[in-house]
């Protein structure tokens, strides 16, 4: 496993993740993107997005991470998704701790913080397994967390 991030989204990366995304529905959508961002998927809903980063493993495109908003010394992360043929090998929990590694290279910020769904069992599991520690539960309409990490 060669993990690299790159800044950015290409055309060829968005169609992909537009299809994974459509192939698996709605709710699936809605966890990784969030409410915001309407079903279906497709390439004008995301190549205007900021702070994207692209996820390879050498050459091959896995999935993507955007870093969401900074609140003071905090740094919210989300619209993750690693290519869903590939979920359970290891690449997204590796894919995370580049992501990481990369926002505390920023040495004023203290923590980061992601959402992830009660659903969602799996990305729990590997948040958790990163250090990250549920912070707030948000009950309504659907039961998720907001968890974080601190430095």
């Amino acid at each position: 496993m060669n993990i690299e991030k790159k800044k950015g989204l290409s055309e060829d990366s968005s169609y992909i993740l537009c299809r994974w995304s459509n192939e698996r529905g709605k709710e699936f959508q809605e966890q990784w993107m969030g409410s915001r961002i309407s079903y279906p998927l497709d390439y004008e809903k995301l190549k205007d997005m900021e702070n994207v980063f692209s996820i390879f493993d050498g050459e091959i495109f896995l999935g993507m991470i955007q870093q969401i908003r900074m609140e003071k010394d905090n740094v919210h992360i989300g619209r993750f998704i690693i290519d869903p043929s590939k979920q359970g090998r290891g690449y997204g929990k590796e894919a995370l701790k580049t992501f990481i590694k990369l926002i505390f290279e920023e040495k004023n910020i203290n923590s980061i913080s992601l959402t992830v769904f009660d659903s969602n069992k799996n990305a729990k599991k590997v948040y958790m397994g990163l250090g990250f520690k549920i912070n707030e539960i948000i009950e309504t309409p659907n039961l998720k967390y907001i968890m974080k990490l601190h430095r």
